[in-house]
């Protein structure tokens, strides 16, 4: 029985059990004649018009047009994941109150047409991504590509060239090639982004929360000088420059590190997505179960010498395992669809036990997360000034300029004719 199967028999099971705890006061005897059925019928009709409870039926969620939550309201809207909140950032959400309404206004403009997504990133990779972005749309503007893409669009990965294969196609083949997808390893990690699915969602999971993460960062592997010579050379531009440009990031830098908002269209997030575990591996409820259940605890460092041996058995074994032909089997049927479960996450949270505990992965496919023509949009949350931001841009585009014209002219020069020398 795959995941969403198992949420659409215990819906009406659980909706039975929050009748029975709301009204617990109805007596067995009344619930047996007609008048008294319509009696609580009365009552619950006034019960969920106060509470704005949706019981419709999972399949017909499914189905629905427009959606009642972004996906960062709809986390919210559940009461323990606010104590959880309080909890665990008591006195780390007021001071962020700008920059959380804002993200939630984002969602909430983009609801009908696209999916939201959360990383969270070193501040030094902001000048990284701008300029990378920006020396595409110069090259793309100069070439025989046409016009670079849509504003709003951020280059993540650099000097990739990412898969043209479904995230569903990759999955099958990790299985195949590894037995279990693994992104600590470096070819998979390249190609993969790890994204929570609301802002604060994992909360008390200090190694897969994005919010953790901005408020207390963790330190990661920032690009260096030579990452900046590879990035120019790609684009046939100068050098000279570079200590300049890696002088920008101090302007911006603060205590946080910098929110990744990623809007991506409703229709493309399949295409790219799937529901995820740690390590990348998909939310397959059997298989973690296992992981958990043949650990010491549940904490990754405990994890992680379990996954590996799985991951052994699995690539020995292959379908003869039937817990490999199990999630092979839901791989194949979109049992891990980020659209399928997203609906029932923007429209009835409530019915979704794991909903603190699954996260996702986004691959960098050509057509979707490497092509500025797709419709993605990524935004930025910092603390930085608007007035730093400012002059850190200005200043990029100055040196961007300077980077641009120096390889113009030197082009130029080589295209003029050289004087002719003089006969000896």
């Amino acid at each position: 029985m795959n995941f969403l199967e198992k949420l659409l028999k215990k819906s009406n099971a659980a909706l039975l059990l929050v009748l029975l705890a709301a009204f617990g006061c109805v007596e067995a005897k009344q619930l047996k004649s007609a008048a008294g059925q319509a009696a609580l019928q009365e009552v619950q009709q006034v019960q969920e018009k106060r509470d704005a409870v949706d019981n419709r039926p999972l399949d017909v969620v499914a189905e629905t047009k427009t959606d009642r939550f972004t996906q960062t309201e709809a986390h919210l809207y559940l009461p323990k994941m606010r104590d959880l909140i309080n909890k665990e950032y008591k006195d780390e959400v007021i001071p962020y109150l700008n920059i959380i309404s804002a993200i939630v206004a984002n969602e909430a403009e983009h609801k009908d047409t696209h999916y939201a997504f959360y990383n969270t990133t070193p501040n030094m990779w902001r000048l990284a991504q701008d300029l990378y972005t920006r020396l595409d749309a110069y090259a793309k503007q100069s070439g025989a590509e046409g016009a670079a893409g849509a504003e709003g669009f951020k280059y993540l990965r650099f000097g990739i060239e990412g898969v043209s294969t479904t995230a569903q196609e990759f999955l099958i083949n990790e299985l195949k090639q590894n037995g279990l997808v693994d992104d600590n390893v470096e070819t998979v990690k390249t190609l993969m982004l790890s994204v929570n699915l609301a802002l604060f969602a994992n909360v008390g999971l200090p190694g897969e929360c994005s919010w953790n993460y901005f408020v207390k960062p963790q330190g990661h592997k920032s690009p260096d000088r030579g990452f900046y010579e590879e990035m120019l050379d790609k684009f046939g531009l100068t050098h000279k420059y570079i200590g300049e440009l890696m002088a920008l990031a101090k302007i911006y830098d603060t205590d946080e590190d910098t929110i990744l908002q990623l809007l991506v269209p409703i229709d493309k997030v399949d295409d790219i997505g799937y529901l995820a575990w740690v390590k990348g591996i998909p939310a397959h409820s059997e298989t973690i179960d296992w992981i958990l259940k043949n650990s010491k605890t549940k904490f990754f460092k405990h994890t992680k010498p379990t996954i590996e041996k799985l991951t052994e058995i699995f690539a020995k074994q292959k379908l003869d395992n039937p817990l490999y032909a199990k999630m092979m089997k839901d791989i194949q049927s979109g049992e891990f669809s980020l659209g399928s479960f997203l609906k029932i996450y923007r429209n009835t949270p409530w019915k979704i036990e794991e909903i603190n505990d699954v996260t996702a992965r986004l691959l960098f496919t050509r057509d979707v997360l490497l092509n500025p023509k797709s419709g993605v949009k990524v935004y930025r949350f910092s603390t930085a000034s608007r007035e730093k931001l400012r002059e850190y841009n200005s200043k990029l585009s100055a040196l961007v300029e300077k980077l641009i014209e120096d390889k113009e002219s030197s082009a130029d020069s080589e295209t003029k004719p050289q004087p002719s020398q003089p006969a000896k």
